[in-house]
């Protein structure tokens, strides 16, 4: 494909994100100052106060802010009853996804500084792929997962499942996120899964990424990781974001096993 118009391509989903109702949430939403960009979601009755969840938003690994995925971190916040850090990674072209991992890293370790017992990585689309480069060096106490990016070299993307990512862009971004000469050569996330802390991933059966799901989900098994995969029937890529889907909620509770742990 030509090279994309990467700043009209952000600015884009900036503004679709802005024109979205915002989802109703009791409790506190507050943008730090400095340094990487990140949002904070205190649920008022916070049931757990010593879990936190650091959230990465989807984009192919080029685009997306804070308020990308809003929504769906209020709704994590007001489900689950913990803190959600919302993290602006770094991005591609400009950055790698080792940058992009390592902002993770740090948002992880600033929660344990501040306190919190439980931390753990929660990743939508590329920002599940930046949970995974990001899982062992964190040491999160798990991970969840919503429709992954896993392999970056698209060897198990479907091209005939009708509800997935873009293809063209998709390869586009991950050639320039990883660094790699081919897209080939761009790094499976999930080969060596030995190491990872417990994992749940959600995705939809529509989905061009519901083979990496499963590839993720088998090396974990293979590695002794627990893993949990979650098929929803009939969804796209995206749909943790629709604002009015029971199944979001659903999915949420779901992953509660994995985000709260024995806490």
């Amino acid at each position: 494909m030509t090279d994309p118009d990467v700043a009209q391509l952000r600015a884009g989903a900036h503004e679709r994100a802005l024109s979205r109702p915002r989802v109703p949430f009791d409790g506190a939403v507050e943008d730090a100052a400095g340094g990487v960009p990140s949002r904070r979601y205190r649920p008022a009755r916070a049931a757990h106060p010593e879990v936190v969840v650091v959230f990465l938003h989807g984009g192919y690994g080029i685009l997306g802010d804070l308020e990308l995925q809003d929504g769906y971190c209020r709704r994590i916040a007001q489900t689950l009853g913990v803190g959600v850090l919302s993290v602006a990674y770094r991005l591609a072209p400009e950055a790698t996804i080792a940058e992009s991992a390592a902002d993770a890293v740090a948002a992880v370790r600033t929660m344990r500084d501040e306190g919190a017992r439980r931390v753990l990585l929660w990743g939508d689309s590329a920002g599940g792929a930046v949970a995974l480069a990001a899982a062992r060096p964190s040491t999160a106490d798990a991970l969840v997962l919503s429709n992954p990016n896993v392999d970056l070299s698209l060897s198990r993307y479907d091209d005939a499942a009708p509800g997935g990512p873009g293809r063209e862009l998709s390869e586009w971004a991950f050639l320039r996120w990883t660094r790699s000469a081919r897209l080939s050569d761009a790094p499976d996330l999930a080969a060596d899964a030995a190491g990872l802390p417990p994992v749940f991933v959600a995705v939809g059966s529509e989905d061009s990424l519901l083979p990496d799901a499963r590839h993720l989900v088998e090396r974990c098994a293979a590695a002794g990781v627990p893993a949990t995969l979650r098929v929803v029937d009939g969804a796209a890529h995206g749909f943790m974001g629709s604002p009015d889907d029971p199944v979001v909620e659903t999915v949420i509770r779901e992953a509660s096993a994995v985000v709260l742990g024995s806490s």
